[in-house]
């Protein structure tokens, strides 16, 4: 009875084989759904290089000529003067701290303007691509915007002053395609559409995303607005904790001068909320339902190792009688069940990275090129395998103890 406990998972290898089956099995459904919610948890918390707290968006809007409503222009009057005049309206509320314009500027809504600029050279053509977003230099500043190479908002603000472009560092599957953004820092490079124009980079700062979720693939190109680009939407950033008293101080006189006005001025908070919701609501569904899973899994694992521990109900009473106390039989019973777990383990592994190398399932796409979150979600999987098993073992084992010696052997 005093046999090596490896040597006992042996001659047990008819019943441990199908064990390890299903621990292989469980193993692998884990890990996937461990790695989802790690790419996740990831993407949602790393850095931005970036604040968007206490920021209003709205759409700029111009009354059509065809309306009634419609002002007429004239040699001194124009679309530009009245925007003019009201930035300068909204910019003297005591409320706002910074007010700026763009297209294309503003997250949380899915537009994106694919473009490519080129640096030719004899023997190379060097490549940047990304989205485009067009903007006045304040809403670097409205953005806090910061550098990649320590620049704060105000210089990158000075930099669309001057003119000049800003890229953005690569990230997703071009992040080996292309080269940095740091090797156009500083150098003229053409539109791809019309080499005629030539645009200056003059510095490279944070991606700002289209919502919290979405890995950035390619760049983002920031640039600033022409004489003639009209933006879009106009971007407020207010004093801190002053939301109610903004609110309240806008009249309609504020939102509107001449024939352009502000509409749907919004809190960005409410932005994302709207712009993620379905999102929000599939990766709390997959929450609950990893939570049942786990649930469901714990209490398979309990009735397998109930009945597994029952049947050797009389092999525990024999070790108690030579003299094992409660704590060697747990630790030998737990120590059996986390050894099947490793041997299952090594064998979830290897499926989880033939079905990864052989792309049977993208899990590149659903972490970008992060390797370290399938691996992590490796590590977590076995620690909560490792739990459920060592809980599905003491609670049968514990019960199984009780049990008087005498009567579990008076058949033996």
């Amino acid at each position: 009875m005093k046999r090596h406990l490896l040597s006992q998972i042996c001659n047990e290898w008819k019943s441990n084989l199908w064990l390890i089956i299903e621990l292989t099995i469980i193993s692998a459904i884990l890990w996937f759904v461990f790695t989802f919610l790690c790419a996740v948890i990831h993407i949602r918390m790393e850095p931005r290089g970036y604040d968007l707290s206490d920021i209003y968006i709205g759409e700029i809007r111009s009354i059509r000529e065809d309306s009634p409503l419609y002002t007429p222009y004239d040699s001194v009057h124009s679309y530009r003067t009245d925007l003019d005049q009201l930035f300068a309206g909204i910019r003297s509320n005591p409320y706002v701290e910074l007010a700026g314009s763009g297209s294309n500027a503003t997250p949380y809504h899915y537009n994106y303007y694919g473009v490519s600029f080129l640096i030719q050279e004899p023997d190379t053509i060097y490549t940047y691509h990304g989205n485009l977003r067009r903007m006045s230099p304040e809403v670097m500043k409205i953005y806090r915007l910061e550098g990649c190479n320590g620049e704060s908002s105000e210089e990158l603000a000075s930099v669309l002053e001057r003119g000049e472009i800003i890229f953005s560092k690569v990230e997703g599957d071009y992040l080996n395609s292309y080269p940095s953004a740091d090797f156009f820092k500083g150098k003229d490079v053409m539109l791809s559409s019309d080499s005629s124009q030539i645009y200056r980079v003059g510095a490279t700062a944070s991606t700002l995303r289209r919502n919290d979720y979405e890995t950035t693939y390619g760049g983002v190109i920031y640039a600033p607005l022409g004489p003639t680009d009209f933006p879009s939407h106009i971007i407020i950033r207010i004093h801190h904790g002053k939301d109610k008293e903004f609110t309240e101080s806008l009249t309609a006189a504020d939102k509107q001068v001449g024939n352009v006005y502000v509409s749907g001025l919004t809190p960005i908070d409410r932005l994302r909320d709207a712009a993620q919701v379905d999102t929000d609501i599939t990766i709390r569904n997959l929450n609950v339902c990893a939570m049942f899973l786990l649930l469901v899994i714990f209490l398979s694992f309990l009735g397998t190792f109930w009945f597994r521990i029952q049947q050797r109900s009389g092999e525990i009473s024999i070790r108690k009688v030579n003299g094992a106390t409660h704590i060697n039989i747990f630790r030998r019973l737990i120590s059996e069940g986390l050894i099947l777990l490793i041997i299952a383990t090594i064998l979830a592994t290897a499926l989880e990275l033939t079905v990864t190398h052989f792309g049977i399932i993208d899990i590149a796409e659903m972490i970008g090129t992060d390797n370290f979150v399938m691996y992590e979600s490796m590590a977590i999987t076995f620690v909560f395998m490792a739990l459920l098993t060592a809980a599905g073992i003491w609670m049968p084992a514990r019960k199984a103890m009780k049990i008087n010696p005498a009567y579990a052997l008076k058949d033996q």
